[in-house]
């Protein structure tokens, strides 16, 4: 495809800069209030769904421990029990009980002295930190056959009411299973963190080595231990998770454990909830979109308005030949259509014209040819008549003399008009020097005035030292041949001639003015036609070689209405010179 069907012409750049605004702007504007709402409400809505997830991973949990707490109470309550537990606390366990406890997932049973010391477990297993006297429920790191856990205890006095002689302890073993079927449950990541001492411990991410819960700056980890309200944080667990911590306490308020449950953060999630991201995202799409809605409406509307400028062109480069293609059948087209008929009308009109300036050059080279004809035909008729006189009159020297200067002068004039015409149809070219435009007039007045006594010539000149740029030759030949007719106008008697010049509108205006007759006003029109004249004995081409000689030389020359009473004026015009700085 040509590298040009790429390129923009300036139009087409200023509808596309206009419509990208127009689009791109106002995108901008809403991108940003819709990155705005949607960040703030997925990112409202995640919470809330792990706020949700969270709390039934916590009641998951706390159900083991209530579970123990309650059938720790049933059996404190059975007198038969408490009996057994004082003589035999290994054999205190009913097999009923021991059917109910694996119903609901209880499979850790001991029993503890006061002073805490191991009576009997169900499971033999290490236990890191003991609950504290007082306590009902606690979350203990245990060791089982060399592998770290943590349990889910209920503690129940044995009697519940008075000085307690042992403590029953109930509760589940909790693995990496029971987080893994946490996360299956909610689709949440879940970790436990159990307290020992002041800090807390994840001990089944990395079961060789228990990970410190230091994500949590210390001022919140005290507000989780003093409120017990959840926190929520977009960037937890060193920022790879948004989620919940939720602190397990016990029935005395003891912060016994934190539930962490959150979800990974991805790449969809955080455009979604990243504003400055999501922003970017729309004002992306925004600015495709500008882009492509320009250039589409560039090619739509502004390509058929290049082709039209292209006609144009062609049309202003003579080119009658060139037309649009008409893409479309709404007002542009209708435009294109316009355009191609015009082309064809001035196609037509050019071809008319054409063969109307053949047959009008036709017709003027008939005529002159017949005036020419005409004006030779003359001299010839006299110079065959006298030459036929001369054979006859050979005897007669005086009739013989007579008739050879009657031949001798109807040749010069033959000749002299055939000179003319050839200087009206093949002037010399101009040889072009600045120049006083007063000069040409000067040389020829004085060449024309001499030996006319009767004639008095006119001086005022007032170009003020403006100078033109033509050949000095051809003008004075011009102003010779006007200077004839007007001498030719005033007759025996003699007359006046008024020469001037001056500068108007940048240019030199040269006048000359006779007190002769004047010219009619009806053949005004044709005083420039090659042999039209109105004298006996005149050519007809004394003035078109001056209008000729002038426009070589980037004139006018013009016949102006007499300043005088009488009599014919002429103008010469010509741009007058500015030197280049």
């Amino acid at each position: 495809m040509p590298s040009r069907y790429f390129q923009l012409g300036r139009l087409q750049r200023k509808v596309l800069v206009v419509v990208s605004v127009i689009v791109v702007v106002p995108m901008l504007a809403a991108g940003w209030l819709a990155a705005e709402w949607v960040s703030t409400s997925f990112e409202r809505r995640f919470e809330q769904w792990i706020v949700d997830a969270a709390r039934g991973n916590q009641n998951w949990l706390q159900a083991y421990q209530n579970d123990a707490v309650m059938l720790g109470r049933v059996l404190a309550d059975d007198p038969a029990y408490v009996a057994a537990a004082r003589t035999r606390p290994e054999e205190s366990i009913p097999a009923s009980v021991r059917r109910i406890s694996q119903e609901l997932g209880i499979n850790l049973i001991q029993i503890y002295t006061p002073d805490q010391q191991l009576v009997y477990s169900s499971i033999p297993i290490e236990v890191g930190n003991l609950w504290e006297i007082g306590q009902t429920e606690a979350v203990l790191k245990v060791t089982r056959m060399k592998k770290s856990m943590l349990a889910a205890v209920g503690i129940t006095p044995i009697p519940r009411q008075g000085t307690p002689r042992y403590y029953l302890v109930l509760g589940s073993l909790l693995g990496q299973d029971f987080t893994d079927e946490l996360a299956s449950l909610t689709g949440l990541k879940t970790r436990l963190y159990y307290r020992e001492g002041k800090s807390y411990y994840d001990v089944f991410s990395n079961p060789d080595d228990a990970i410190v819960l230091k994500h949590l700056p210390a001022a919140t980890l005290a507000r989780l231990e003093k409120d017990k309200k959840p926190y929520y944080s977009v960037d937890a667990e060193n920022g790879k998770f948004r989620g919940l911590y939720m602190p397990v306490v016990d029935s005395t308020g003891r912060v016994e454990a934190i539930m962490f449950s959150g979800i990974e953060k991805r790449g969809f999630q955080e455009v979604l909830t990243n504003r400055i991201a999501l922003f970017l995202l729309i004002a992306l799409v925004g600015i495709i979109l500008g882009v492509a809605t320009g250039l589409i409406l560039s090619r739509v509307v502004v390509r058929p308005l290049e082709y039209l400028r292209d006609g144009a062109f062609q049309l202003a480069g003579q080119n009658f030949n060139a037309s649009v293609p008409i893409s479309s059948d709404d007002e542009l087209g209708d435009l294109a259509k316009a355009f191609n008929a015009m082309a064809t009308r001035l196609r037509e009109a050019r071809d008319e014209q054409t063969q109307r300036f053949q047959k009008d050059k036709l017709a003027a080279l008939g005529e002159l040819s017949a005036a020419l004809a005409h004006e030779i035909r003359n001299p010839i008729g006299v110079i065959n008549t006298s030459s036929a006189l001369l054979e006859k009159s050979a005897a007669d020297p005086a009739k013989a003399a007579e008739l050879t200067r009657m031949i001798r002068e109807e040749s010069v004039r033959v000749s002299s008009l055939v000179q003319d015409f050839l200087q009206l149809s093949r002037h010399r070219q101009p040889v072009f020097e600045v120049i006083d435009p007063a000069a040409p007039l000067e040389r020829a007045a004085g060449m024309a005035a001499a030996g006319h006594d009767n004639v008095r010539v006119h001086r005022a000149f007032a170009h003020d030292g403006a100078q033109i740029r033509a050949d000095a030759g051809l003008l004075q030949q011009a102003w010779g041949n006007l200077l004839t007719n007007a001498l030719q106008a005033l007759g025996p008697k003699g007359g006046e001639l008024w020469l001037s010049s001056r500068v108007e509108n940048g240019q030199v205006c040269l006048t000359l003015e006779d007190s002769g007759p004047g010219v009619p006003a009806e053949i005004m029109p044709r005083l420039f036609e090659p042999f039209f004249t109105t004298k006996e004995s005149g050519t007809g081409l004394g003035l078109s070689i001056a209008y000729t000689l002038v426009e070589a030389n980037g004139g006018r020359l013009e016949a102006l209405p007499p300043q005088q009473k009488s009599g014919a004026r002429f103008a010469m015009r010509f741009p007058a010179f500015e030197v280049q700085s």
